[in-house]
């Protein structure tokens, strides 16, 4: 028995050791499409959706999507989605017609604006495009607030 306890206690003690983006500072779900900012296109043709988290009018959360098409139309955003199911829809109206991107489901990429300054701060990468799970990761630091040693912040 004393044998099964010590085995228990190094297990649980590996397993915290292990570091996720869970433990990762300022890693959240996103929170739902209807409470966005704003979105707009990246200059690498990804969709990029702000969020104010803290409530304070500045956005301090982005996601980045994969653009699965784009394309012009005369319809409607809701005969649109109803072509696109489970997929969110964005769009901007012109006068006879209206743009629309068509995204990934889940974000490629979750960054973070600590200072709220316009310029992020860290992103994390989700290869898998599964929402907040724990296998997303460090991906980088465009402020440089954060290094590439990320585990010693």
């Amino acid at each position: 028995m004393k044998y099964f306890k010590t085995c228990i206690t190094i297990i649980v003690f590996l397993i915290f050791l292990i570091p996720t983006a869970w433990s990762s500072p300022y890693l959240t779900p996103e929170p739902p499409l209807a409470s966005q900012m704003n979105w707009d296109l990246s200059p690498s043709g990804m969709l990029r959706i702000s969020y104010d988290l803290d409530f304070n009018g500045k956005a301090d959360f982005h996601t980045l999507r994969v653009v699965v098409t784009s394309f012009y139309s005369d319809q409607t955003v809701m005969e649109i989605g109803a072509n696109f199911p489970n997929l969110p829809v964005f769009y901007t109206p012109y006068e006879s017609q209206s743009f629309y991107y068509v995204a990934t489901a889940q974000p490629l990429f979750y960054s973070f604006d600590v200072d709220e300054d316009g310029t992020w701060d860290i992103m994390y990468k989700d290869i898998s495009k599964d929402s907040v799970n724990g296998n997303e990761f460090f991906y980088e630091s465009p402020s440089g607030m954060f290094t590439n040693d990320f585990n010693n912040f």
